[in-house]
């Protein structure tokens, strides 16, 4: 942050994030990272306003209504051309929407509404982003995914509602390119809607696409299975596949917490364990430019908050960009 100003991001905020900046400090070049797939699907995300990608541009009081009030075409071309993306960082589950399961969505999914994440690989990304040109997808955060299927459900109890029942119903299919963790909110985010609507003619398929190497063939004759969920090599998930979901997101949990606490709490025995456990402190005692790189660290994380709370960059943050140009 001392060399060049820095603010963190989250999927959530990204996009508002640069909008912001760019409208505040027009000369601004962007340079994005640790995220490859995330920076090139801003980037690609501001082409398609641009009709790069699927061909209509957006006109200047649609990216003013739907984007950022300060911004047109002209600016939004502007902010595009100054990304610079960091390339060599992916997450390791975003990384398994590769070019097989692309194929398979093309080719058997044609008529579901497909969702994908910020980070997922930029095939997947892509076809995402052109249904999102016809209403008929989405991509972004977690959260904007969840509300977009939240939607479509709910236009569709609504309608169900509205016409006679004739015993035929309704299913909604829904790719979704993200984390697997998010099923849960979005099957009790479609219960709550259906249940308002008291609606039992639409129901919601979820598919979540993974590639070959994130299923593993069984013998069960109990069950009558044949594949199951997981990486065929063991536990956590592989950069191929795996089993959909972000092994270290999975190491927070209330139980390693408690044990945590209770470590803490038995004495300096234990505690003494814990220290042993802590990173490298490379920075302590170390001074950047007059300040401690520990308070340094942390400047980004309040440069963000101070954007989330005010919806701007903060005068010092905006005064130090300038400066350094």
């Amino acid at each position: 942050d001392e060399r060049i100003p820095t603010v963190t991001c989250t999927s959530s905020n990204v996009l508002q994030t640069m909008l912001n900046a760019s409208a505040q400090i027009p000369d601004l070049t962007i340079m994005y990272g640790p995220d490859t797939y995330m920076g090139d699907n801003l980037v690609a995300l501001f082409d398609a306003v641009l009709g790069k990608v699927g061909g209509v541009a957006w006109d200047d009081e649609r990216i003013k209504r739907e984007l950022h009030p300060a911004h047109n075409q002209a600016s939004i071309r502007k902010l595009r051309d100054s990304i610079d993306v960091y390339p060599s960082g992916n997450c390791v589950v975003h990384h398994m929407f590769g070019s097989e399961v692309v194929r398979t969505v093309k080719e058997h999914y044609d008529d579901a509404y497909v969702t994908a994440h910020l980070e997922v690989p930029g095939e997947m990304f892509e076809i995402a982003l052109e249904k999102s040109l016809v209403n008929r997808g989405v991509v972004g955060s977690t959260s904007n995914i969840l509300n977009f299927i939240s939607e479509k459900v709910d236009e569709a109890a609504a309608k169900a509602a509205n016409v006679k029942a004739s015993g035929d119903k309704t299913r909604l299919k829904f790719i979704l390119g993200t984390e697997a963790g998010m099923v849960t909110s979005i099957v009790k985010s479609v219960q709550e809607i259906l249940a308002r609507r008291g609606c039992d003619s639409v129901e919601a398929e979820i598919v979540f696409p993974v590639a070959a190497e994130a299923v593993m063939g069984v013998e069960d004759e109990a069950t009558g299975l044949s594949v199951v969920p997981g990486a065929g090599g063991g536990e956590g998930c592989s950069t191929a596949g795996g089993c959909a979901t972000c092994p270290f997101m999975k190491m927070n949990d209330l139980d390693a917490l408690n044990d945590v606490v209770d470590m803490v709490l038995t004495g300096e025995e234990d505690i003494a364990r814990l220290r042993g456990h802590l990173p490298p402190d490379r920075l302590q005692g170390k001074m950047l430019g007059g300040v401690k790189a520990t308070d340094l660290g942390s400047e980004p994380i309040l440069h963000m908050r101070h954007f989330m709370k005010e919806g701007s960059m903060s005068d010092d943050l905006v005064r130090r960009i300038t400066n350094k140009c």
